[in-house]
């Protein structure tokens, strides 16, 4: 389940999402893994993330790269990130299989 708010100024994005839900319909029967695009502008971007569980996040740039990468995080700030051109870069969160998390995640241009 995921759950949109209306962004705020700066926001890139405010989300709350289960991970770790079994559906046999998906290779591997659970989804651990779920990527959210981040429409960015020139600056610093910083992502917060609160968690019941420890869930592991990555943030990339449009080229693919990995920017930042935490694992096990119960709550915790990434950031500042530089961004050095408008586009869209990709936050993804995990949990290893069988695992499960309820999380917010929160991004947004300082």
């Amino acid at each position: 389940m995921i759950r949109l708010t209306a962004a705020a100024k700066n926001e890139v994005l405010d989300v709350t999402v289960s991970l770790g839900e079994f559906d046999p319909s998906v290779d591997g029967a659970y989804r651990n893994v779920k990527t959210f695009p981040l429409a960015v502008s020139p600056g610093e971007l910083f992502v917060s993330v609160t968690s019941d569980r420890p869930v592991d996040i990555a943030i990339t740039s449009a080229d693919g790269i990995c920017l930042k990468f935490k694992d096990s995080i119960l709550c915790d700030t990434l950031g500042p990130i530089e961004v050095s051109k408008k586009g869209t870069m990709a936050l993804i969160a995990g949990v290893f299989r069988g695992d499960r998390a309820e999380l917010r995640v929160r991004a947004w241009m300082g």
